[in-house]
């Protein structure tokens, strides 16, 4: 059933990009014209048949009316005139008096046939009514069908997919469960070891006391204080080694037992609006449509239409240089993303696949294969051991960057255009979508743990520098939602007169969280207080589109991508 409903989709595809739809679609409609008028064509053949014998009828009818009138005429002469004889035309005329009388009756007759096929026709066209609502109710049914071998094909996928986890869940819970026996072993060894130390502490204190005492008791001064010394020097040594090996056993406990501090982005002090452009560079040959800094912002990536990555040093902005360009893409790139440690990185395409570089070399070290459509965003996360990807095809997928396999794949039901990771763990990532909700996910589970529906199609997510708020950009509506992400709701909208947002529109926020900056599709920037909720003055420099405005990551300049090939640097002049 599900191979059916798949091996239809490419058909039809197939057919509107050969251009030959128009060709199908007449023949289809002649085909059609053809089963509907055949049944009929005796039943009007007959009609018209009809018709035009009783025509013919009808002319006859008049002309023996005009004779029927002229020879009463000739019966009333003889009739006042007994002794006339009748003629040879008055006999005619009898006769055909009577044959009047015959063609009246069948004209009654061809009335009532004519209108006992009325009656018919009428019949017919009732029925032909009744097909064509049957043949609409039946195409209804087929496509309600369609939909629900698709949503079987997709619950049989998810149902194999859950027993596949259900699976893997089991073998890492027993695994689980023999490292919780070890470490709660490895702690009953050190709390063990613990008070076998005290336990000796208190045993050779109580022995050096005794020891001391009866020393001073049977012995000379001179002895004594000689036997003191050196056994004050034995007491001194010991406690030394024994605090030494309890000290460097709780170290290696604590050691093994601390939590990896999570990653995050450097800025110093307050953010600013900055007023002015100070640096214009055009390096791409097509659109661009991404922007990602790295976390010390000393450099950052842009990728376009043109299918590739430019990467550029950012340490003394406003002036950038380009240090490599990474190829490999086979169609647009539409979201970027560089590791923790500036080493990687990540790309979602068009053209299906998610792809990672090492920059230092500009070659590609993994190609991750899986989605059925456009990658629109990418995420490094888990200390970038991880990546997260989502796609057109309405799944998200989880990478492993070591094995460079796909963990798990998540059925959103619907077109993702970006994500948030929310911790280094992956059990909070937010996705948006073009179904205007707003899902939150754990990578644990399969289902979404809460959704929110907002305004319009979402274009983008980002996480403020706190990590407690998240600005969601609706196309729709053209407004960008300010969510605090403890109670999951919108707490401020941020619009304007001539905002105007496009498929790839991206906003940001300021690394402190003070500001919220959005392009718009006539080359606008608008920037918002998110403090005040009022909106700081940008002045307008580009003549195109500004899908992508990005802050740096020290919080005093920012980036804004133009469609006609051009970044633009703002920063205070």
């Amino acid at each position: 059933m599900g191979e059916s409903s798949r091996s239809r989709q490419p058909q039809t595809w197939q057919i509107v990009y050969s251009g030959q739809w128009p060709k199908i679609y007449a023949e289809k409609l002649r085909e059609r014209n053809t089963r509907e008028t055949d049944p009929y064509h005796d039943v009007f053949t007959s009609f018209a048949s009809l018709y035009s014998t009783l025509e013919q009828y009808r002319g006859k009818i008049k002309k023996l009316d005009y004779e029927n009138l002229r020879r009463q005429e000739d019966i009333k002469s003889i009739i006042n005139d007994p002794g006339k004889k009748l003629t040879e035309n008055d006999k005619n005329f009898l006769a055909l008096q009577q044959e009047n009388i015959q063609l009246v009756r069948q004209h009654e007759n061809t009335q009532r046939e004519m209108l006992r096929m009325a009656m018919k026709v009428k019949d017919v066209v009732a029925k032909e009514t009744q097909i064509i609502n049957l043949e609409g109710k039946c195409l209804r049914l087929e496509q309600e069908n369609s939909v629900l071998k698709d949503e079987f094909t997709t619950l049989q996928l998810m149902c194999k997919k859950l027993e596949e986890d259900n699976k893997k869940l089991m073998v890492e819970n027993q695994n689980m469960l023999e490292k919780i026996l070890l470490h709660k072993k490895e702690e009953v060894d050190v709390v063990n070891l613990h008070n076998e130390t005290m336990k000796r502490l208190k045993e050779h204190q109580m022995f050096y006391e005794l020891e001391s005492a009866r020393k001073e008791e049977n012995n000379s001064p001179e002895q004594s204080s000689g036997g003191n010394a050196s056994g004050g020097a034995i007491g001194r040594g010991f406690f030394s080694r024994i605090f030494r090996k309890s000290e460097s056993e709780g170290e290696d406990y604590e050691s093994r037992h601390s939590s990896v501090s999570s990653r995050c982005r450097l800025y110093s002090g307050p953010a600013i609006v900055p007023g002015s452009v100070t640096n214009k560079v055009e390096q791409h040959t097509s659109e661009m449509y991404s922007l990602a800094f790295s976390y010390q912002g000393t450099m950052f990536a842009t990728g376009g239409a043109d299918k590739c990555i430019k990467i550029w040093r950012s340490n003394n902005l406003p002036d950038v240089e380009s240090v490599t360009t990474l190829t490999g893409c086979n169609a647009g790139v539409m979201s970027i993303d560089i590791d923790e440690r500036d080493q990687y990185v990540v790309a979602g395409s068009n053209d299906a696949a998610v792809r990672m570089w090492q920059i230092s070399g500009g070659q590609i070290r993994s190609t991750f294969m899986g989605h059925d459509n456009k990658v629109y965003s990418v995420k490094f996360y888990n200390h970038s051991q991880r990546i997260v990807s989502g796609s057109h095809d309405r799944t998200l997928r989880l990478w492993d960057v070591r094995t460079n396999k796909n963990v798990r794949t998540i059925f959103a039901r619907s077109s993702c255009h970006d994500l948030a990771v929310l911790s280094e763990q992956g059990t909070d990532i937010v996705s948006g979508h073009f179904d205007k909700r707003l899902r939150f996910w754990d990578e644990r589970q399969d289902t979404s743990s809460f959704e929110m529906l907002l305004d319009g199609k979402i274009t983008s997510l980002d996480l403020s520098g706190c990590g407690k708020y998240l600005a969601c950009s609706c196309k729709d509506a053209s407004t960008i939602k300010f969510i605090d992400l403890k109670l999951r709701q919108a707490i401020a909208t941020f619009t304007a007169d001539g905002l105007r947002m496009g498929e790839h529109t991206r906003c940001s926020f300021s690394p402190d969280g003070q500001y919220i900056a959005c392009g718009s599709t006539d080359g606008s920037i608008f920037v918002w207080n998110t403090r005040t909720l009022k909106r700081e003055e940008v002045p307008k420099v580009h003549s195109n589109a500004v899908p992508v405005v990005k802050w740096h990551p020290m919080g005093q300049s920012f980036i804004s991508l133009e469609k006609s090939k051009k970044f633009y640097v703002w920063s205070e002049a």
